[in-house]
């Protein structure tokens, strides 16, 4: 009889045990995403409105709605007005907070948060990204949360504190800290065999790049001999400026990357006032999404695994040329800028050139990332274009090369 109830009760134990890991995998919220020129794109419905597309920004702190005339068609809420500063301690920016607002995933309900809500759209990331963007959801809205970003299956997964243990699902624990809600990483970057440094970084989703270093936060004899100035890519303040060159090694959780494309920029001494973090420079989505990630908000910790793509070579743009979509459809592109001594610039294209057939199709067959992912391919050799500039259409080829 002993071993009876020692037998049932071994059971129903392994029953509760059972029962806990299959709930524990069930996650509150699931929210699909996309992903736009290395960015995070949810797409999400706001009081009831069709869907409207946002990028996932963990450098940010807040949520942010673009344009107040569609917030005032969603009857968002109004109050006080406030000014924020991005992640790339541009200038402030004045806005307003909406109360309350509804957020909606292929129509359920996902969460009810506050919004800052900008008096006009001053951002240029539609014809960055090649699809029309709302507004960015930002850490808030995740707030005594855990989230799992899951590259693999292009999906976030959100969870109550407690209903989720990423160490049974393979994630490991990496050194960091949470800043007014932001998760930031400790990493070791190696800019030679014989220099290392630990650096704070800010693990930001909101940037499309792999890694940014601020100059003043280092000794500057230990940047590379090689730098270009180019784009690195969109901020709050609009475009971000600096140099590009490429370090020994990031060390990222356990998985060390080699030969790393780095952004350098130099941030003025007001910006630094402004950013109290001590952050160093910033991890982007282009090395992110090497990693599925754990967020946990609310005991603020953070996990990494590899993912599928992490063996991957990282996509890099070997054209030098900066393109955005415009047009009604976003199906017309136009050379925007073109970095110095780059297969861009050694083809004879000009900034203000419309490119109207890649590699002799229709320009109008594509979308913008397609062509990015065109210009980023380490196998191919050369791209031929057809341009319209000042009404003439002329033939270019373009042989793509690294660009450092």
């Amino acid at each position: 009889m002993n071993s009876l109830k020692q037998f049932a009760a071994l059971t129903f134990t392994i029953i509760l045990w059972s029962t806990s890991l299959c709930a524990e995998r069930r996650p509150d919220i699931s929210l699909p995403f996309e992903v736009f020129n290395n960015l995070i794109i949810l797409n999400l419905q706001v009081n009831g409105s069709p869907p409207l597309k946002f990028i996932f920004d963990t450098g940010s702190e807040h949520s942010l709605f673009f344009e107040r005339g569609l917030a005032d068609l969603l009857k968002i809420k109004i109050s006080r007005t406030i000014q924020i500063y991005g992640s790339d301690l541009s200038r402030p920016i004045d806005a307003f907070v909406g109360r309350d607002v509804n957020f909606e995933a292929m129509n359920k309900m996902a969460m009810k948060a506050d919004i800052i809500v900008l008096d006009e759209n001053i951002f240029q990331f539609t014809e960055y990204l090649g699809t029309r963007i709302s507004g960015i959801i930002g850490n808030s809205l995740f707030r005594s949360k855990v989230i799992e970003l899951d590259f693999d299956h292009l999906m976030i997964n959100v969870y109550s504190p407690n209903g989720y243990n990423p160490d049974r699902h393979g994630y490991n624990e990496i050194a960091g800290r949470w800043i007014k809600g932001k998760p930031y990483i400790e990493s070791d970057v190696s800019f030679t065999d014989s220099v290392r440094e630990k650096k704070l970084l800010l693990l930001d989703t909101g940037a499309s790049i792999g890694l940014l270093l601020y100059a003043e936060k280092m000794d500057t004899s230990y940047m590379p001999s090689k730098l270009i100035p180019g784009m690195m890519g969109m901020g709050l303040g609009g475009p971000i400026q600096g140099y590009i060159g490429r370090i020994g090694e990031i060390q990222i959780g356990e998985r060390r990357l080699k030969n790393v494309v780095t952004h350098f920029q130099h941030i003025q001494h007001r910006d630094t006032l402004t950013d109290l973090s001590g952050k160093e420079g910033i991890v982007g989505n282009l090395l992110i999404s090497r990693f599925n990630v754990v967020l946990d908000y609310h005991f603020q910790h953070i996990y990494l695994k590899t993912n599928r793509s992490s063996k991957k070579k990282v996509p890099v743009d070997r054209s030098g040329l900066y393109i955005v979509a415009t047009g009604e459809n976003l199906n017309e592109f136009e050379i925007r800028r073109i970095m110095p001594g780059t297969a861009g610039e050694e083809a004879g294209l000009e900034v203000g050139d419309k490119i109207i057939r890649f590699n002799r199709f229709s320009a109008r067959n594509f979308t913008l990332g397609d062509i990015n992912r065109h210009l980023s391919n380490s196998k191919r050799k050369k791209i031929h274009l057809t341009i319209l500039r000042n009404g003439e259409k002329i033939k270019k080829t373009l042989f793509l090369r690294d660009i450092i």
